[in-house]
């Protein structure tokens, strides 16, 4: 009787520990980006093309204002400076707008910004907005930046970009930005401006997060219906979604997201809230604390791949347990570009590369949303 008793005990801690995904409130407005404020408050918004011109606010408890602040035309995402000031990105007419919470101002930052969408701040107060592109061609390829005085700036400009939207500093002060259609995710050192792929998702990404306490990168895939948490180097988990379409609440795992767009965390980094372009939701997810390390994951299933450099026959060790009986492999180049893709069995695949000329490739395993990133050095 003590063991059964001692076992329940057991599994009931352990389930209070599992992430769990809650709806906490349900609104046509709540589409796209999302910020959380250092009192908890969410804010939402409703996304470009759909005539939205109002920011919407939540409370953690589910207490919705949809029209908290108005004044915007087509909000795409959210952010405040260290100043406490919101900005919000309007899709609808190209500009940067400021909301001061204490004098319900709003203000013009910038205009003429070619369909922005995400938005971020440097420490020293900088914003740093990407370029979706505007109707009817949608081919945004720029970074801008937006001093505090108002006066802006094409930071970054190249055709490695395609529709970017999710961007996000890490905490060595690298700028990541991702490109939403294929969901290549780009690490931009910002005194060279180089963009580096780090990883070909193949798969739409929305916004992305940056969390402090185990220095991963969060992102919302709107093409797989999936949280993803990803490490600096590229090597990427589920955070929760079973990647099936729906609204479904419950074990971060088996949970259900129906198009994932917008992200943030609280202050405290313990919750993630996400936005639902296609459920129109406010879901969140807690028990990060608790969560596994993804350092241990990758361990666990920590790729052998041999010779690198290479240069005709690549042998690559598929882990134990990483996928059941095959797994997805593909090869990128530098822009992120499919050169190759297979399925690969369990145990040791041999992939030919006798046709590719000299250069760096970004190898990709990939199975049940996990996956795991190599780059792989082609020599003559």
């Amino acid at each position: 009787m003590k063991t059964n008793c001692l076992l329940l005990c057991l599994a009931a801690v352990l389930n209070l520990a599992a992430q769990q995904v809650e709806t906490v409130t349900a609104h046509n407005t709540i589409v796209d980006g999302l910020h959380v404020d250092p009192a908890g408050n969410i804010y939402t918004s409703p996304g470009g093309l759909m005539g939205g011109t109002a920011v919407g606010r939540s409370t953690a408890s589910g207490d919705y204002n949809p029209a908290f602040a108005t004044g915007f035309n087509g909000p795409i995402d959210i952010d405040e400076n260290p100043q406490g000031i919101l900005f919000v990105t309007n899709y609808d007419n190209n500009t940067l707008k400021s909301y001061d919470p204490i004098t319900e101002e709003v203000t013009i930052v910038a205009s003429a910004l070619d369909g922005p969408a995400g938005i971020t701040f440097d420490a020293m107060g900088n914003a740093y907005v990407t370029c979706f592109g505007a109707p009817p061609n949608y081919n945004g390829q720029r970074v801008m930046r937006i001093f505090p005085d108002g006066t802006s700036e094409v930071w970054l400009e190249t055709t490695e970009f395609f529709r970017p939207q999710g961007i996000a500093f890490d905490d060595e002060g690298f700028l990541w930005i991702a490109n939403t259609p294929s969901g290549n995710i780009f690490k931009v050192d910002t005194t060279t401006k180089v963009p580096e792929l780090v990883l070909a998702l193949g798969t739409k990404v929305g916004n992305m997060a940056f969390r402090q306490k185990d220095r991963l990168l969060y992102f919302a895939s709107q093409g797989s219906h999936r949280i993803y948490r990803m490490d600096l180097q590229g090597n990427l988990d589920t955070l929760a979604g079973a990647g099936v379409i729906g609204s479904t609440d419950g074990e971060a795992m088996q949970a259900r997201f129906n198009q994932p767009l917008g992200l943030a965390f609280t202050a405290s980094e313990d919750t993630l809230y996400i936005a639902e372009s296609g459920g129109r939701r406010l879901r969140r997810i807690t028990g990060l604390d608790a969560l596994p390390s993804l350092q241990q994951e990758i361990t666990r299933h920590s790729l052998k791949v041999y010779p690198n450099p290479v240069t005709q026959q690549l042998s690559v060790e598929v882990p134990p347990g990483f996928g059941a009986d095959s797994c997805q492999l593909t090869l990128f180049d530098q822009q992120g570009k499919r050169i190759l893709e297979k399925q690969v069995p369990a145990g040791t695949a041999i992939v030919e590369l006798n046709q590719l000329p000299p250069g760096t490739w970004i190898l990709r395993l990939f199975s049940k949303g996990k996956m795991r990133t190599e780059k792989i050095i082609v020599t003559k």
